[in-house]
């Protein structure tokens, strides 16, 4: 269903992003980086504060009646086989499936974990993530045109009159607080952190080592 969805969504104005999405008080927070960047266990922590899960991996953005809204399709996370390490409750849990030859558990975040599920959202902010291997926590405010490339990449190739209705789109995104986030270390730390971030600072940079 994700596939197909991918292949019409830009012919009807949606823009698909490879970003997991969370949600307080309907405002959405996109957390946006490559594979293997922490997406997913970013997300599960956050939800984990007490935020709502929308969306893993996958979040689709369109604009409704001229307001930007934002939406996921499956209601599953996806977790490497190493984020047991990170939470107690998948210590002892075995590989659900393989995928590109990687172990990897599947879990339902409200029915597995009993965390809150938001359906959509108004997006806030879009974090774009930088993982280190090291214990860091830093986040400075990322340029729309930076914020514009990297959203560039990940996209699918389109016809002209496809682009420019995800250009529309992008235009609205990169206009939110971006914020580029360099980390490493106990995801749910990093996750109390951003959250504090995200909730006090509207401009600007905070550093934490």
């Amino acid at each position: 269903m994700l596939s197909l969805y991918s292949l019409v969504a830009a012919s009807v104005g949606i823009l698909e992003l490879h970003c997991s999405c969370v949600v307080k008080n309907n405002k959405g927070y996109l957390l946006s980086g490559p594979s293997r960047s922490g997406k997913s266990t970013l997300a599960l922590a956050l939800a984990r504060t007490g935020l709502a899960f929308l969306s893993d991996d996958r979040t689709f953005c369109s604009l409704r009646n001229g307001e930007l809204s934002a939406w996921g399709l499956a209601p599953s996370v996806k977790l490497r086989h190493e984020a047991r390490v990170w939470f107690e409750e998948l210590a002892k849990r075995e590989p659900t499936e393989v995928e590109d030859g990687e172990s990897i558990l599947r879990l339902n975040p409200e029915g597995q974990f009993g965390l809150k599920r938001a359906k959509f959202c108004e997006p806030a902010s879009l974090v774009f993530l930088d993982q280190c291997q090291e214990p860091k926590f830093r986040v400075s405010r990322m340029p729309p045109s930076e914020a514009a490339e990297r959203i560039d990449k990940e996209l699918m190739a389109e016809l002209p009159q496809l682009i420019e209705e995800q250009r529309k789109v992008i235009h609205r995104l990169i206009a939110l607080p971006c914020w580029r986030l360099q980390y490493g270390g106990d995801p749910e730390v990093i996750a109390s952190q951003l959250l504090a971030h995200l909730e006090r600072v509207p401009g600007g940079a905070s550093q934490c080592r």
